[in-house]
């Protein structure tokens, strides 16, 4: 799921979409995952706590606002957990099966006021 998501942002990116998407996490393998913004903490924050639950919000950077959408990233098969319980630059190591691992982010601009 990380690799794909990887691709699909790349993909995005380089066809000029106005949209983000990316893979992060409160204990990311590649620390470049970490949130960033307050909207990225909060959400984050938001699906941890509540694993089958969305979280929205909305963001100015610069002088764009964006809708920010937070959607769990759960560890739906077993490799996702042998992976990250394993890895060495893991910071976290005792996911189970179902654990929120983190959250798929996508930014939209919907103003440039």
């Amino acid at each position: 799921p990380a690799q794909m998501s990887k691709e699909i942002a790349h993909f995005l990116r380089a066809a000029d979409v106005d949209l983000d998407f990316s893979l992060l996490s409160i204990w990311p393998i590649n620390g470049k995952n970490k949130p960033k913004t307050d909207a990225e903490k909060k959400g984050l924050e938001f699906v941890r706590k509540n694993p089958n639950l969305k979280y929205y919000d909305k963001e100015k950077i610069g002088p764009q606002t964006f809708f920010v959408g937070v959607y769990p990233d759960n560890a739906v098969s077993m490799a996702c957990v042998s992976c990250h319980n394993t890895h060495i630059n893991s910071p976290k190591r005792d996911f189970r099966l179902g654990d929120n691992m983190g959250a798929i982010v996508i930014r939209i601009p919907v103003s440039s006021h």
